[in-house]
């Protein structure tokens, strides 16, 4: 029988990553949007690069979202494991692949390297789209 406290109560909703997901979308649509709305910079970064009041806005949903979808990668971590030491070739390409597109974020960011960004923030999203299929699926599929 259930608890007396769960009788009548409605199934909990994971939100998890729909939530996170939804989060960053925003955030990189707010991001996205043409300079002509961005206002003026706030924050010089480097030459072609500043922080708009614009950015400051849309960094709030894309750290949440991914702060949130990092969390729930961390609280799956059991699953992601068990993946990597039956994959370990795969798990290091992926590895290899997020700090290359970590790198070339930052790099972009301050530097030249102006579109470097695109590769470096496909190259993360890639692998942040796998860990998320790794970590949803049930334990035991994940082999």
């Amino acid at each position: 029988m259930a608890p007396a406290h769960t009788i009548g109560a409605a199934p909990r909703r994971d939100w998890w990553p729909a939530g996170p997901a939804v989060a960053i979308v925003v955030g990189i649509t707010i991001l996205a949007l043409p300079a002509s709305v961005e206002g003026p910079p706030i924050l010089p970064l480097s030459p072609g690069h500043a922080l708009s009041v614009v950015d400051a806005v849309g960094v709030v949903p894309l750290v949440a979202g991914s702060t949130w979808l990092h969390a729930g990668l961390w609280r799956r971590r059991d699953r992601l494991e068990l993946w990597a030491r039956r994959r370990a070739g795969a798990a290091a390409g992926l590895t290899f692949a997020t700090g290359l597109g970590l790198g070339l974020l930052l790099a972009s960011a301050f530097s030249a390297f102006y579109w470097w960004w695109a590769v470096g923030a496909a190259l993360f999203a890639i692998v942040n789209v796998a860990a998320v299929m790794v970590a949803a699926m049930h334990p035991a599929s994940a082999a």
